[in-house]
Order: C-alpha cells, then sequence, then structure tokens
C-alpha cells in the first residue's frame, strides 16, 4: 500500500517560510560569532570593516544578474546631495559597529541594537516632521529601559564598546532617510545602490585602515607580539567566511521581505535577534547575570510592542501596511547589509507596483487558480502571498 502525502499551498507557503528563517538565524548567529571570533584573535575592527565593504559589491552581481536590474546613472546632483553623503554615514556606521563588537559581547552589542526605533523615531520628527501616535511613544519605553538595564548589570561592559554601539545604530538611522529619499528621487535598484555606496564607503575607509591597522600588522610581522598578533592565512579564511556569512543572512532576509507582512517579518527579525543572543551566550560563554539578561528581554520585547504600535497606527489611519517599509522607519539593511535591517528595499519595493506587495522582486503567478477573480481581498492577499515568485 502506497500513501501519498499532499501539502496544500498554505502548508506550501508555511513550510518554505520556516525553512528560509531556520536557515536566516543560523546563518545570522554563525555571522556575528565569526565575527568575534575574528576581533578576538585579531584585533583589528577597521580591516573587517574594509573587508566587508569589499565583499558587497562582489555578492551583488549574482543578485542583480538574478533580478535583471537595469543600470541606472544617478545625476550629478545626486551623488553630492545623497550618494556621497550615504556613502561616508556608512563609512562610519560600519567601522563604530566593528568597534563597538570588538569591545563589548555580541549580546549587548545586538541590545544596543534594539534602540534603533528610538532613533528613528526622533530622526523622523526632526528631518520628517512626523508625529506618532501615544502608543508608539510608550513603545518605546521598554527599550530604552532594556538598554539601560543591560548596561548597568554588563559583565563585561565598556563605556567606549556602548558609544559606538550607539553612534553606529544612530547613523543606520539617520542614513536610512537619506536612502528613501534618493530611492524616491530616482529609479535605482536598491542593491546597485548598495554596491555603489559600499564601493566608495570603502574608498573612505582605506586611509584610516592604512593608519590603523596596516601599520599595526606591518609591525607585528615577525615580532612574536601575542598582543597584537600578525596577519596569517587563518586571518584570511575567516574575512572570507564572514564575507559569505553576510550574503547568506541577507539573501535569507531578502527572500523572506516580500513573501511576508510587515509586522511578521518584524516577529521574524526580533526572534532572530533573540537567536543570535542565545547562541554567542552559548557558544562565547560571555558571563551575564539574571539582570542582565531582563534587560536583553526588555528591549527586545519593547521593540515587538514597537512594530505592533505602528502596525495599529497604520490600522487606525486605514493604510494597513502590507510591507515593511510602512511599519518602521528603523532598520536598513540596505544601508548596513545586516539584517537586522531591509526597509530601503521595501520602500522602493513598495513604491514601484509590480508584483506581490509592490515588489519587483518577485511577481505573483495567478495562472494556477482559475476562481482567482471570485476570491474576497483577504483570499486574494492569502493566494498571492503563497505563489511569490523572484522575477
Amino acid at each position: 500500500m502506497r500513501f501519498h502525502l499532499t501539502l496544500t499551498p498554505s502548508c506550501h507557503f508555511e513550510a518554505r517560510v520556516a525553512a528560509i528563517c531556520f536557515c536566516w538565524y543560523v546563518v545570522s548567529s554563525a555571522s556575528s560569532i565569526t565575527n568575534k571570533i575574528l576581533l578576538q584573535n585579531y584585533p583589528y575592527p577597521t580591516t573587517l570593516a574594509l573587508s566587508n565593504l569589499m565583499w558587497v559589491p562582489i555578492y551583488s552581481i549574482p543578485l542583480l544578474r538574478m533580478w535583471e536590474c537595469k543600470v541606472v546613472k544617478l545625476t550629478p546632483l545626486q551623488y553630492r546631495k545623497y550618494l556621497t553623503p550615504i556613502s561616508a554615514g556608512k563609512a562610519l556606521a560600519v567601522v563604530s559597529a566593528y568597534f563597538s563588537l570588538w569591545k563589548v559581547p555580541v549580546s549587548y552589542a545586538h541590545t544596543v541594537k534594539a534602540s534603533m526605533p528610538l532613533f528613528a523615531v526622533l530622526l523622523s520628527r526632526v528631518f520628517l516632521k512626523e508625529r506618532q501616535s501615544y502608543q508608539v511613544y510608550l513603545s518605546l519605553l521598554p527599550i530604552v529601559a532594556g538598554v539601560v538595564v543591560a548596561s548597568a548589570t554588563e559583565l563585561s561592559f565598556s563605556l567606549f564598546g556602548m558609544f559606538s554601539a550607539l553612534l553606529s545604530t544612530f547613523t543606520y538611522s539617520l542614513l536610512n532617510i537619506l536612502v528613501k529619499k534618493l530611492l524616491k528621487e530616482s529609479d535605482i535598484h536598491p542593491i546597485r545602490l548598495l554596491a555603489m555606496n559600499s564601493q566608495l564607503a570603502a574608498i573612505m575607509v582605506f586611509p584610516f585602515w592604512l593608519f590603523n591597522d596596516a601599520f599595526s600588522m606591518a609591525r607585528t610581522m615577525g615580532s612574536g607580539d601575542t598582543m597584537h598578533p600578525s596577519p596569517d592565512l587563518w586571518l584570511l579564511v575567516l574575512l572570507a567566511m564572514t564575507g559569505v556569512l553576510s550574503f547568506l543572512q541577507n539573501l535569507c532576509a531578502f527572500s523572506l521581505i516580500h513573501q511576508l507582512t510587515a509586522l511578521s517579518y518584524a516577529v521574524c527579525n526580533a526572534t532572530k535577534r533573540i537567536t543570535v543572543i542565545g547562541s554567542s551566550l552559548l557558544t562565547l560563554h560571555n558571563p551575564v547575570t539574571g539582570a542582565n539578561l531582563f534587560g536583553m528581554a526588555l528591549s527586545i520585547g519593547g521593540v515587538f510592542c514597537y512594530n505592533r504600535a505602528k502596525q495599529e497606527e497604520k490600522v487606525s489611519t486605514h493604510s494597513l501596511p502590507l510591507t515593511r517599509s510602512h511599519t518602521v522607519l528603523s532598520e536598513s539593511t540596505l544601508v548596513e547589509m545586516d539584517t537586522s535591517q531591509s526597509s530601503d528595499l521595501m520602500y522602493w519595493a513598495s513604491s514601484n507596483r509590480q508584483g506581490y506587495n509592490g515588489s519587483r522582486l518577485g511577481g505573483i503567478d495567478y495562472s494556477d487558480h482559475p476562481h482567482y477573480s471570485k476570491m474576497d481581498d483577504i483570499s486574494k492577499e492569502q493566494h498571492s502571498r503563497r505563489h511569490v515568485r523572484f522575477a
């Protein structure tokens, strides 16, 4: 007797999302842990920053070809007004992020990153004159309280590391506004923009790397200095690993973005942050206290509340967000290429409505459902989300 297991489209969709989420969590945890191990053995954060900036254009090539992205040239004014400031900010944000990871544990660094909604709300109020609902403002309280508690109880606390993490988080929030404006004014694909600003940011970082890390490496070669080990083959292997893991991490994120609603993606992203923190504690054996864990949980819980409040705010104005860009101004994977963050991609996708939820990364195939025209709106959305395919 033969048994045939038939899965419904809903089960196919849920299984696919679950598999992508699992890969995303594993790769993200491995990426953060690998970065920390590299910095523990080779205290050269600028080298790691420069390496990752140089990797971005390389692994952007297959994505640009897969999605058949057209070449769009920016005007000289857009170069001066947007691309140069974005690249300079990216250079600062990436370098400060790795300096932070060098000085503080992975778990604490990710806890500080959870403060990005706070900066997003403040900057959107200052630059975009946007007002938020009182629920959104209240949701920021547990985020701030969690970061404060985690900082006060962190056994491996470093003031320099904390300020570096805050500087990186603030800079990414500011860059997100500039990137959104550029994507609104031009038809450039966000992946191509990412490759361009990463190249320019790498050029800006290079002189700093030359005087900071390169000369230190040259002095340690053959000196036997254990405090500042000289570069070797293992360093190159770790740098290559971080580049590959970063690519896989963001590929998973991009695969999820056009399939999930804003709140669903936010939940998956916050769960990923919990997974990264937990795996780093188990793998790197960082000493923590109960109060420290409480602070981490409080800040991440605040992020959940923030995204929920933003969604309810959109519902009250009859504009329920189906893309993550309509929910948060807090994360910038496209600038950072860290998946904590891809709202710039979603902003671009939602403003160029081709495919599910306006995403040009994916199209929708309706041919397998002859009664699509008779469905109600909810059924159409569920059917569409289950049949998203890459363009």
